[in-house]
């Protein structure tokens, strides 16, 4: 099969969405399909050159456009940022068909919403059918994270354009059966659920172990993240600040690993609660790195705060923490909250619940040893059912399915 991305996050940018889109097009390129890709400059992550070579190698094309910087917040800022790509892909999509190439199938990763415009358009361009992807139920996931006001102009525009994709695809995948179910209220487009995982390789060596010489250290609380407005960050800080003098808790620290909107509140929260010694904030690493990192923690930490839009989709790092067999602490709800419910390993507490989260915390520090020793029902649990290269079967599946009807 020929088959067109277009996504706004691909690599080198370091997001889920980046990892996502970039894994599904190796799997796809290695299992014999024509990937070409429209995607952006990187804007998630510090590149001065972008150096596509090993995509070309993989006999991956990718096409990337510039983006408008997002200058300060609202609504406004934010839709020139997302219309800039719907503009610069619109190009891209055209040179691609004015060079006589044509896709079986495109496929459209969502969000930002606006990129369902330029699937329309390219759809008409080149008569073929689209699979649009559904990651977060937009507009009310730039609601939660403080990009959109409900109600607003924006807000109701992201509605009508929500709706409309829905009810204009020739089928949908999402990465939640929660979000399944929303789905199927708007529409009566074939729904497949798509997870999010990872790409099954051997541990990542913990840090501590490359140094035979290593000091015997505090154990480790780690978040590895964005740190913005729905994963409330600061509810971990003020739980932790809140049992600083638990002696259950002696010997523990935190580590917040990555950057975001809301790092130096964060920063500043953590100084003025007085507990900078013991909670500390690692700046944002490469993917193999964070994994390390992660591999090396005593306990993972995981919080989506308390939304209704939250409770129908998945995140993603749920599964990169799982594969490195390690007890989780989880503010989760919905499918999230039942996966980590379901191995034995982990502790869950209702999102935003602060009491909930301080009795978590000390239910895994006085549990860790058997929850260490369960851990690794972690990993088994996402190799047996979230693997990347799963959902890339599943995936390919639809695309298959979708370009032999409209061959027909």
């Amino acid at each position: 099969m020929r088959i067109l991305f277009i996504c706004q996050f691909f690599a080198p940018d370091i997001t889920a969405a980046a990892f996502r889109m970039t894994d599904f097009a190796r799997l796809l390129s290695a299992a014999g399909d024509e990937i070409r890709v429209i995607t952006s400059f990187p804007h998630k992550a510090q590149v001065v050159d972008v150096d596509d070579s090993e995509f070309e190698r993989a006999g991956i094309t990718v096409l990337r456009c510039p983006l408008k910087e997002v200058h300060g917040g609202g609504a406004r800022a934010y839709l020139k940022h997302y219309l800039s790509f719907v503009w610069g892909s619109l190009r891209l999509g055209m040179r691609t068909w004015r060079e006589g190439w044509r896709p079986d199938v495109i496929y459209v990763s969502s969000p930002p919403l606006f990129v369902g415009l330029t699937g329309r358009v390219l759809a008409k361009l080149f008569r073929r059918p689209v699979v649009f992807e559904v990651r977060d139920i937009w507009p009310d996931a730039a609601v939660s994270a403080g990009q959109l006001r409900a109600g607003g102009r924006a807000y109701r525009l992201g509605q009508i354009l929500e709706r409309y994709f829905y009810r204009h695809a020739n089928a949908i995948t999402c990465v939640a059966e929660p979000m399944r179910e929303y789905l199927q209220r708007w529409t009566r487009v074939p729904i497949t659920v798509v997870y999010n995982g990872v790409r099954i390789t051997e541990p990542a060596t913990p840090l501590e172990q490359l140094d035979s010489h290593a000091p015997v250290r505090d154990r480790v609380i780690l978040y590895a993240g964005n740190m913005g407005h729905v994963q409330q960050m600061d509810l971990l800080i003020q739980g932790f600040a809140e049992l600083m003098e638990d002696a259950r808790l002696s010997g523990w620290q935190v580590h917040l690993l990555g950057a975001g909107a809301r790092l130096e509140d964060l920063q500043d929260q953590a100084k003025q609660l007085g507990v900078s010694d013991r909670i500390r904030f690692l700046p944002a690493v490469d993917r193999q790195d964070a994994a390390r990192q992660i591999a090396a923690a005593d306990v993972l930490y995981l919080h989506l705060m308390h939304d209704d839009t939250m409770a129908k989709t998945i995140p993603s790092k749920l599964f990169d923490y799982l594969l490195a067999a390690r007890p989780i602490v989880g503010g989760l709800s919905g499918e999230g909250a039942q996966i980590l419910d379901s191995t034995g390993a982990n502790v869950v507490f209702s999102p935003g619940d602060l009491a909930g989260l301080k009795q978590a915390l000390i239910q895994v520090v006085e549990s860790w040893p058997t929850l260490d020793a369960k851990a690794g029902a972690n990993r088994e649990l996402v190799k047996a059912r979230f693997t990347r290269e799963q959902a890339a079967a599943v995936l390919r599946s639809v695309f298959q399915g979708i370009a032999a009807a409209g061959s027909s």
